[in-house]
């Protein structure tokens, strides 16, 4: 054994991230038909599965034979160990749905007009003979071209290794439940690693991708909704499930998505508090809620079908439209609570959806209307304000500043860029004028 794996973590750069995952059929679609039958794969397939998981053996006369038990008694009543039986006698028996225990060449002939694709498991058992089963498995692939509609996966790295000799080009995954089973020696034949959930968390998948290896993730085949809203949020690049209509209904959402590395720091520049969310492909609230001015830790921004969100956790997403980055947020802040005035050229001005969709409009006010700020955001170099009424673009309105210290207020106001910040607007007695830099003394604000 070579030396245990010291995993160690690394920076993330910014870069988009790859939003999609390869969703494989574990032994088709067994909740609905006869595990590891055509039926069932071709199930698998119709529900948008990219791979089907199946397993082989070798039968006493040397024959590859799709099963995942050692013997055919669970799928068809007859216990009969495979390693002992000749191929002819199992395919006596049937599955519920009636077909035969079928060989690897059956499915290899069948799928030949088919685009199919399938995820091979060898079955390496203690005591079991298998002298040949990996050079049997290639010489098949060999003969019905199938070199690029499958991979292998195996708890067994001598499997593993004895294949990277046989078919080189054909990817590899070591399927393991225990993290020990990971070291710099396997890792030199192997292009993945399959984790049992339990095992899984965002800084072990970051880790093996810095390592150049394919992350895949198997459960204990029961998982619900709940279960995938927390396996969408991690990187991986393949999940084994029984679930493959609940696992393309998520595949679908997050490759409709575009994920982009942020890993820096924000807030919520707002009066009102967030909802966070375990994930927001399909949002499910968490009970924590984000309380405004909150400083976070942001590492991503998720855009999908108009809506956009940063993760400032593991299965923790908020909607970004209130969210500012440094230094914006800083600046944003200065204007909550304050009272803004209406000063366009236009008689009228829009009302914004929100700042991320600026073309939205959802009305118009009419210059001189007072307001209170209730959210602030920076988006594209411009400031936006949120009133009751809805958004506006701060280049059609003025500030009327109040702070308890006001020379500390336009200390902070001047720090910000000319073009990314509001007038202001000021009334002594009769007099009122605006101004992008004030000089406190005049004003006798001390």
């Amino acid at each position: 054994m070579g030396k245990r794996l010291t995993l160690i973590v690394f920076l993330v750069p910014l870069f988009l991230l790859l939003s999609g995952f390869t969703l494989v059929g574990h032994r088709g679609d067994p909740l609905n038909y006869p595990e590891e039958t055509f039926q069932s794969f071709d199930s698998a397939f119709n529900n948008g599965a990219d791979y089907v998981e199946l397993d082989v053996h070798e039968s006493a006369d040397g024959v590859i034979v799709i099963q995942h038990d050692t013997t055919i008694q669970r799928t068809t009543g007859a216990n009969l160990a495979i390693a002992k039986t000749n191929f002819a006698q199992l395919q006596q028996y049937h599955t519920k749905n009636g077909e035969p225990i079928h060989s690897l060449e059956e499915l290899f002939a069948h799928e030949q007009q088919t685009k199919h694709k399938f995820l091979i498991e060898t079955k390496i058992v203690k005591g079991e003979p298998h002298p040949h089963l990996e050079d049997k498995v290639a010489a098949l692939i060999k003969q019905y071209h199938m070199e690029n509609r499958v991979m292998f996966h195996s708890f067994s790295a001598a499997s593993l290794k004895r294949l990277q000799a046989a078919l080189p080009n054909i990817p590899r995954i070591l399927i393991v439940g225990s993290l020990k089973r990971i070291n710099f020696d396997v890792l030199t034949y192997v292009d993945g690693i399959n984790l049992s959930s339990d095992l899984v968390t965002p800084q072990l998948v970051t880790q093996l991708h810095d390592l150049g290896k394919k992350v895949y993730v198997w459960d204990e085949m029961n998982e619900d909704r709940a279960k995938w809203t927390w396996l969408v949020n991690l990187n991986i690049d393949g999940v084994v499930t029984n679930y493959t209509s609940l696992g393309h209904e998520f595949q679908t959402l997050k490759a409709a998505a575009v994920t982009t590395s942020i890993n820096d720091l924000g807030a919520n520049s707002s009066l009102a508090a967030l909802p966070v969310y375990e994930n927001p492909y399909q949002p499910l609230l968490r009970s924590e809620r984000l309380a405004p001015q909150t400083p976070i830790m942001i590492s991503s921004m998720v855009s999908l079908a108009g809506s956009t969100y940063y993760q400032i956790g593991d299965n923790a997403f908020v909607p970004a439209e209130t969210i500012n980055l440094a230094p914006e947020a800083g600046w944003a802040s200065l204007f909550l609570h304050q009272r803004i005035v209406i000063t366009s050229r236009h008689f009228k001005v829009p009302v914004h959806a929100d700042p991320l969709h600026q073309q939205a409009i959802t009305g118009h006010v009419g210059n001189h209307k007072c307001y209170r700020v209730l959210a602030a955001r920076y988006q594209s170099g411009q400031l936006y304000l949120k009133t009751k009424i809805g958004w506006l673009n701060a280049k059609d309105l003025q500030v009327l500043p109040t702070a308890e210290n006001m020379r500390i207020w336009l200390t902070l106001y001047r720090s910000i860029p000319e073009n990314q910040k509001p007038l202001l607007h000021w009334a002594l007695g009769d007099t009122a004028f605006d101004t992008p830099l004030l000089n406190a003394s005049v004003l006798n604000i001390g």
